[in-house]
């Protein structure tokens, strides 16, 4: 396991002021972070702020940027297209650069804007800013936003279901061609994520250079978010409010809970909230209301998170990693990451071998838990090292291994993040479920679309 620093006597060194990051201990219950470097960066926030929406061309080049405030403008505020037709929407990861130190049971991970001593590149990546669906008409996974708008609203017709574009057909989410049935009524899937379909089933969709290996993209903006807030508890209440010192405080709240049951009810674990919800928050942080038409007992109205641009950043569906394999050994749990897209494999099931490209990272807990303790990887990788913690304590967010099940068969199985609708606590950034195969699909299963 040797990427992974859990321990160790590298003390910091920083002989200049611009960095700005966080420090945290492997042994301390205390969500909280404390915030070290040059303080005024933590105010401004130069590295998260770059985070940008923009719609790409095939290649993945910039096409345009979308306006700051509202995604259904350019930069320039000349109206945008975000249906995916001018090219896939997609979220700018910036460049940075990083570097972990560890001091005894202390670390500390450290971000610049500039190529300082010991710090490595963390290069550009892109991702879908809202779970991606599928151009049915070209077979292609794309990422864009079929809402219409009465001003800042989302339009509705007189029954109160959304009104979308007039392709939006060409886009069905959920299991596609199976719900077409639902199109035009309070449970319709146009205009919504694709869901029910495994990692297998994506990748022959993802074209031109995309892929959806997205834990290591959506790892790093789990930690500009822990960063900016000084914080590992991503649940804890949203404020917009900044500390009398100017720094954000708080978390980002929960995302779009639902009960289980209403939610089978209404539509079978399908996606509820469509994509783009929250194009009218532009690249801010901020929530936006959604009703949901035909739920049980009435309209049910959820609150769209948005962090910075990445729309339900969690609690709301399950978000496939092609990019991660986890081997459940009789007696290990081991954590694998591929930065090759071209060499993404379920793997067998009951492989006995690593497939190729795949490097092993750390071991994981046997145990289910919230996580009190993550290894890090000097390539700024984290996985749950310990569990132990609360929803109020460590990391507040869950793991779950069939490792500790009395069924358990050992072998190869995937990696789901986020946690859905239903996660309540156990979701968040941290969140991991490591107990179905890799072929496993279903209905609250989504992907993001990626390019790096």
């Amino acid at each position: 396991m040797g990427l992974l620093l859990g321990s160790g006597n590298t003390k910091p060194q920083y002989p200049y002021d611009q960095w700005y990051g966080v420090q945290g201990d492997f042994n301390s219950q205390d969500y909280k972070l404390k915030r070290v470097g040059n303080l005024d960066l933590h105010r401004t926030l130069p590295i998260q702020a770059k985070l940008k929406r923009f719609v790409e061309n095939p290649d993945g080049s910039v096409k345009y940027y979308l306006n700051q405030n509202d995604s259904r403008k350019k930069d320039s505020g000349a109206t945008a297209v975000i249906d995916s037709t001018d090219g896939n929407v997609m979220l700018e990861k910036p460049e940075y650069y990083f570097k972990l130190e560890i001091e005894g049971t202390k670390w500390i991970r450290a971000y610049s804007e500039y190529p300082l001593p010991g710090f490595i590149k963390m290069e550009r990546k892109t991702v879908s800013p809202w779970y991606a669906t599928v151009d049915i008409t070209n077979s292609i996974a794309v990422s864009g936003c079929w809402l219409t708008w009465n001003g800042d609203e989302i339009a509705r017709d007189s029954d109160g279901f959304v009104i979308l574009k007039a392709n939006a057909a060409q886009f069905r989410g959920g299991s596609g061609a199976g719900d077409a049935a639902k199109d035009g009524t309070y449970n319709s899937m146009l205009g919504m994520p694709r869901t029910s379909i495994s990692k297998a089933g994506v990748r022959p969709f993802c074209k031109n250079g995309t892929h959806h290996g997205a834990y290591r993209v959506y790892n790093e903006i789990a930690w500009l978010q822990r960063v900016e807030y000084a914080s590992l508890h991503c649940q804890d209440t949203y404020t917009e409010t900044l500390t009398a010192d100017g720094f954000h405080q708080g978390g980002l709240g929960s995302g779009c809970a639902v009960n289980g049951t209403e939610w089978n009810t209404w539509g079978g674990y399908k996606p509820f909230v469509p994509c783009g919800v929250t194009a009218t928050l532009g690249n801010n942080t901020g929530k936006v209301s959604y009703t949901i038409k035909g739920w049980t007992g009435g309209d049910k109205v959820v609150q769209v998170t948005s962090y910075r641009g990445l729309e339900t950043p969690f609690e709301y569906l399950w978000l496939l990693a092609d990019d991660v394999l986890v081997w459940h050994k009789a007696d290990v749990s081991i954590a694998y990451v591929c930065e090759d897209p071209t060499k993404f494999t379920s793997h067998s099931d009951s492989a006995t071998t690593v497939p190729a490209g795949y490097e092993a990272i750390t071991e994981f807990p046997r145990t289910d838990g919230y996580v009190l303790s993550m290894a890090h990887s000097a390539k700024g990788y984290s996985f749950a090292e310990k569990v132990g913690g609360a929803s109020n304590k460590g990391y507040c967010d869950y793991y779950y291994t069939p490792a500790d099940d009395s069924s358990f068969t050992a072998g190869w199985y995937g990696a789901l993040l986020s946690a859905t609708a239903l996660g309540g606590a156990s979701a968040g950034f941290g969140f991991l479920y490591a107990i179905y195969r890799s072929s496993f699909a279903y209905a609250y299963f989504g992907f993001r679309l990626c390019r790096f």
